[in-house]
């Protein structure tokens, strides 16, 4: 470990505090990219200068690392999720992502729990693939794609979001089930379960407050469609993960 010279009473120099930012503000930039390997980079670089000072960052609640964990946590769930709609992630998407991982770490009830949280919310926010796109040359069904990604929880029509592609609807669904194999609906509808699926691993919400976050107004209609598709309920997933 590191000695810190000439630190305040919790042991953190003018030094330390300038390489910290140093190193948040490149990992930000990383995720503000969407860049993969400069997030990897910069945020193996930050694990390794928290370690060494890991004691003073998890006492800053006096006999409760965990809770100083999900402080620090918190607070860096919002500056990633504003360095991801800088680069183009949509607002409502950034919303979404933004409170299901502040859920996430309330619900957390150890300090590997929240590693592995915060590890898949830096991977989420630099994902490229669920920012807006800045091609005009996308088809039809890869527009729908884009739509169905940053709306997915959404109860928007087929009316709706082909308007928003500026298709007939008809026109839209034939297109994509000729495509992809599968109906818009049934592909929303995947989507969501994938959501889900993150949301019983790592929260305690009940399956109807689940079901409603990521667009299923009907929580009998989630726990079927979950079973169609990972072969147990939602419950026995909980039981099994």
């Amino acid at each position: 470990m590191k000695e810190h010279t000439q630190g305040n009473r919790n042991g953190l120099t003018p030094e330390y505090m300038e390489t910290i930012h140093k190193l948040r503000e490149s990992l930000l930039y990383g995720i503000q990219l969407g860049d993969k390997e400069l997030v990897a980079q910069f945020e193996k670089d930050l694990y390794k200068e928290l370690e060494e000072n890991q004691l003073n960052i998890l006492n800053r609640v006096p006999n409760d690392k965990v809770r100083s964990y999900k402080n620090i946590l918190l607070s860096h769930n919002t500056l990633y999720s504003y360095a991801a709609e800088k680069g183009g992630l949509s607002a409502w998407q950034t919303h979404f992502i933004s409170e299901k991982y502040a859920i996430m770490i309330e619900h957390a009830e150890a300090i590997s729990e929240l590693d592995r949280i915060h590890s898949n919310m830096i991977t989420e926010y630099t994902d490229p693939s669920i920012r807006k796109s800045k091609s005009n040359k996308q088809t039809i069904v890869e527009k729908a794609e884009d739509y169905i990604e940053m709306n997915f929880s959404e109860d928007i029509s087929m009316e709706e979001m082909a308007k928003k592609l500026h298709v007939h609807p008809s026109h839209l669904m034939r297109v994509f089930k000729k495509e992809k194999g599968i109906t818009i609906s049934h592909y929303r509808n995947l989507r969501r379960i994938k959501e889900a699926k993150e949301l019983i691993r790592f929260s305690n919400l009940s399956m109807t407050e689940i079901a409603i976050m990521v667009g299923f107004s009907n929580s009998q209609y989630f726990s079927k469609f979950f079973k169609e598709v990972e072969g147990v309920t939602p419950v026995e997933y909980k039981k099994k993960k």
